[in-house]
């Protein structure tokens, strides 16, 4: 498909992915809406009936047990008395703690339908006052006798309830209990009504309060979705067709500028279709990027040759295997593997002017070329000044402000440097935050206790202290690189200080067996995992009295 095609030939215009995804996730976020309101309100409306009920009778069987032993008749007959207006307050006070509408004592006519009220509240004030002179003590009343009143009647311990609806005063559920006289017989029936008409309106209000929590919910959720759904999917497929079209070549004329497009707008078409034609296109430049691949592994070989090159010099300048001996009493021993052609580990061995010998184990940051011509600089900058200066940590400090003045990279290099004498049993030693010596002394092996100080190249002011230790014959030092206790195997476990002492301890307590049984340990716990970093071991052997 060239440009004159696609110009002519334009996608049609299509709901995007986002856009579909949208408009699916809505509708099954609006039926969730939709079926957990309805399912609250069918819960609401059970669990509001019946606690309807239960205080519906609860405060009938209240109400009744306060009147009970109760003369009704000396109520009846005396509305204006002290105790009648009590007995009108107290029921009142049901009425209005527990919300019924009314409540109503009365005593029932069976033979003629008739009930002749005793007292009658409502919650409502206006009401209550209404009712009061309507339904006064003495209103007799022409009433059909529901079943759930005669069946209060006759079991005066039973509470029972009806379920009613008039025109007037809308649905109602009324329980029904006796009051019971001096005798145990009943005497009146008190009544409490509840408007099933405020049962529907909580309902409906509950509901609508559970449903907008659930709505404000899923909408937060929702949005959360959307959000994930178009920054982890939709954002990355345009960043794709992006990045795509923008390296396609130009089919008309053969050259490598770019296609102008228009920026594509979201939701404006297919972008999956948009990708597949493009990634068609893309099929016909793999012949040209095959030539173009070949051209850069013809390169990456001569690199590689340089490279190789690289390394036989670094190690012509320090040797890959050494094993000498100064003064005739100090046997040093090295051994060093770079992760790659080249890198940045380095290590040295020389005589001091005045006899003493100096041993250097250093590490640059970094790996590579640069790192090794870094290193290439930081050995000869050490072995010059340290052999010019008669005290160490001066030579250091040195050191330390020439790498600082000639280093544009910012690079940095550790260093532990050892300084023996074979007319003293101790050494004395210099850290520039290098890992701390492992010591061999009669057949045990520790680590060397040292405070580093600063790495070399950091800053130009830095100080250096010479620490001493003891150094006896028979005793060895082993100084290394991070190389080696942070070496890992396939299941990417540390090769760690404690394998390192241990390694120092069951070699060959000579200074090649000591440096040769920390490789072969490294290399039996590493087995074919990868090299990561420059593996460089020095081993020194105090053996004044040779055997």
């Amino acid at each position: 498909m060239n440009n004159a095609e696609k110009s002519a030939d334009k996608i049609k215009v299509k709901k995007s992915i986002f856009k579909r995804l949208f408009v699916r996730v809505l509708v099954l976020f609006i039926l969730a809406v939709i079926v957990s309101g309805t399912l609250n309100c069918i819960e609401n409306i059970q669990r509001t009936r019946r606690f309807t009920r239960q205080l519906t009778e609860s405060a009938s069987k209240v109400a009744t047990e306060t009147f009970e032993r109760s003369d009704i008749n000396a109520l009846l007959d005396n509305p204006d008395s002290e105790e009648y207006r009590k007995a009108v307050k107290t029921l009142r006070w049901i009425c209005q703690t527990n919300h019924f509408e009314y409540m109503y004592m009365y005593i029932p006519n069976f033979d003629e339908n008739k009930v002749t009220y005793v007292m009658t509240v409502a919650d409502d004030d206006s009401e209550n006052e209404n009712v009061l002179k309507v339904r006064s003590a003495g209103a007799e009343v022409d009433h059909s006798l529901w079943d759930a009143e005669k069946e209060a009647w006759e079991n005066p311990n039973l509470v029972t309830a009806y379920e009613y609806q008039n025109d007037s005063f809308g649905s109602f559920y009324t329980a029904f209990s006796a009051v019971q006289g001096k005798d145990g017989k009943p005497v009146a029936l008190i009544g409490a009504d509840y408007s099933l008409t405020q049962i529907y309106t909580e309902i409906i209000f509950y509901t609508a309060i559970r449903v907008l929590a659930l709505f404000v919910v899923l909408a937060i959720v929702f949005l959360l979705v959307m959000l994930f759904v178009r920054k982890k999917m939709y954002n990355p497929i345009l960043l794709i067709f992006e990045k795509i079209r923008g390296y396609f070549s130009d089919k008309a004329d053969g050259t490598n500028t770019r296609k102008a497009f228009e920026p594509i707008k979201l939701g404006s078409d297919d972008e999956i279709q948009l990708l597949a034609d493009y990634f068609n296109d893309m099929a016909h430049d793999v012949e040209t990027y095959v030539e173009k691949n070949s051209a850069l592994a013809s390169e990456k070989a001569k690199n590689e040759t340089e490279l190789e090159v690289a390394r036989r010099i670094q190690y012509g300048i320090i040797a890959r295997e050494k094993n000498v001996v100064f003064a005739d009493c100090f046997d040093v021993s090295a051994r060093m593997e770079s992760a790659r052609q080249v890198g940045g580990d380095f290590y040295d061995c020389f005589a001091l002017p005045d006899g003493r010998i100096c041993a250097v184990v250093g590490d640059v940051s970094g790996k590579g070329v640069a790192a090794a011509m870094f290193m290439a600089f930081a050995k000869t900058l050490i072995h010059e000044k340290m052999t010019e200066n008669a005290e160490p940590d001066r030579a250091f400090e040195k050191i330390n402000r020439e790498l600082c003045l000639s280093n544009p990279e910012g690079m940095f290099v550790t260093a532990f440097a050892v300084i023996f004498d074979k007319n003293s049993d101790s050494f004395l030693y210099i850290n520039a935050g290098h890992n701390k010596p492992v010591a061999v002394s009669n057949g045990k092996a520790e680590f060397l206790e040292c405070k580093p100080c600063i790495m070399l190249g950091v800053f130009d002011d830095a100080r250096y202290v010479v620490n001493s230790a003891e150094f006896g014959n028979g005793d060895i030092i082993c100084l290394y690189t991070d190389g080696v206790n942070e070496a890992t195997n396939a299941d990417n476990e540390f090769f760690g200080n404690e394998r390192l002492v241990s390694a120092c301890q069951n070699a060959e307590q000579t200074a090649k067996g000591v440096c040769d049984g920390v490789y072969e340990a490294l290399t039996d716990f590493t087995e074919n995992a990868e090299q990561f970093d420059d593996i460089t071991i020095v081993a020194i052997k105090n053996s004044k009295n040779r055997d």
